[in-house]
């Protein structure tokens, strides 16, 4: 007597199998691309969190440059909010080496070097705090800061950070000495991951024509002009990996500067870097100077 068992044949098993095997392969493709996603958005995330709050507070900080220094009227070659030059400061400083503005002389991970930018402005109030943290005591001491970019002391990988750091001096003092700020002052760290810093200086002229020129440019300048704002741009970096998918560009440009920027010596990876600028009114140079 003959059984007859019902089965799937050879090209049915095959078929059955090929779409499988598809059916898995589009699962897999999706779950890599939402993996691809994910890791973006992360890289994103941790960048704008780091920009928001680091870009805010030196917005807010550099609105106080030049505050009750004498005059709005701000210039290149006289006591003024912006330093350029030694003659930024009062008469008869004492200190050698003092802190200026310099276009294009500090570290960087680009193929052209950051800015360097020092600001001062006169306390507003006692019990206050400079850009480092340091509490300010009287309202008759000004207080200069320089913004900089440095390498991290904590994590020794070759990792950049914009820093600032904070000196005070006291114009009614007989002995004109600008302290805590010397040329080896490292700062407080204000952005990680800052790959290149900018600066660009808004002036008007005689007629009112606005323009904007590098720190070198402004330092240049004839003396009739007026800085009345400030433009600051940071190349900052992502903390995690993109993912090997990710396209990075070959150039950035940075307040209409562009070059190429490398990954610290000892990380390897592909990051995502965004460019972040910001324009800043120097409200203490604006309004009425006759």
């Amino acid at each position: 007597m003959k059984i007859k068992i019902n089965g799937y044949t050879l090209v049915e098993l095959m078929v059955a199998l090929a779409l499988g095997l598809i059916i898995v392969a589009a699962a897999v493709q999706l779950l890599i691309s939402g993996q691809s996603t994910l890791t973006y958005q992360k890289a994103i995330e941790n960048i704008q969190d780091n920009a928001n709050f680091g870009m805010n507070y030196i917005a807010a900080d550099l609105r106080q440059t030049n505050l009750d220094l004498g005059a709005r009227a701000m210039g290149n070659s006289k006591v003024s909010g912006l330093i350029v030059k030694k003659e930024n400061y009062p008469t008869g400083m004492t200190t050698e080496d003092l802190p200026l503005s310099s276009a294009s002389t500090g570290a960087t991970l680009a193929t052209v070097k950051s800015d360097v930018l020092v600001i001062q402005y006169k306390a507003a109030q006692a019990n206050g705090f400079d850009c480092e943290g340091k509490e300010i005591t009287s309202t008759n001491v000004i207080v200069v800061q320089k913004y900089f970019i440095r390498e991290n002391q904590n994590n020794k990988n070759g990792d950049l950070v914009l820093a600032c750091a904070a000196g005070r001096y006291d114009p009614s003092s007989p002995k004109l000495e600008l302290t805590g700020l010397p040329n080896t002052a490292i700062g407080q760290v204000v952005l990680q991951r800052v790959d290149q810093f900018k600066v660009l200086v808004g002036v008007i002229n005689a007629t009112n024509q606005m323009s904007y020129l590098t720190l070198t440019e402004f330092e240049a300048a004839e003396n009739t002009i007026r800085p009345v704002t400030l433009q600051i741009g940071a190349l900052i970096r992502s903390v995690d990996n993109a993912g090997v998918n990710t396209v990075i560009p070959t150039t950035y440009t940075l307040l209409n500067t562009a070059f190429t920027v490398k990954n610290p010596s000892k990380v390897t990876g592909k990051f995502l870097r965004v460019p972040i600028e910001q324009t800043i009114a120097i409200r203490n140079a604006i309004g009425d100077v006759k």
